[in-house]
């Protein structure tokens, strides 16, 4: 494989890692959104995103190591 084809692919990788570590986040704000929440229940489901976020940024973290 030549030297752009591998620039391409650890681009492609990095992007999908990007998206699938922020998708919880994402869609708890769209969900917030689109439900017009407010209140406790509104920082109760942001919060649960960010720990889903955060469990998945470790995740993968720990998958770098082995």
């Amino acid at each position: 494989m030549n030297k752009l084809g591998k620039i391409l692919l650890s681009i492609l990788g990095g992007i999908d890692v990007t998206f699938k570590m922020f998708t919880p986040a994402l869609i708890s704000i769209v969900w917030i959104e689109l439900v017009n929440m407010s209140g406790v229940y509104m920082y109760l489901l942001l919060s649960l995103g960010m720990l889903a976020t955060l469990f998945r940024a470790i995740k993968i973290g720990w998958l770098k190591n082995e």
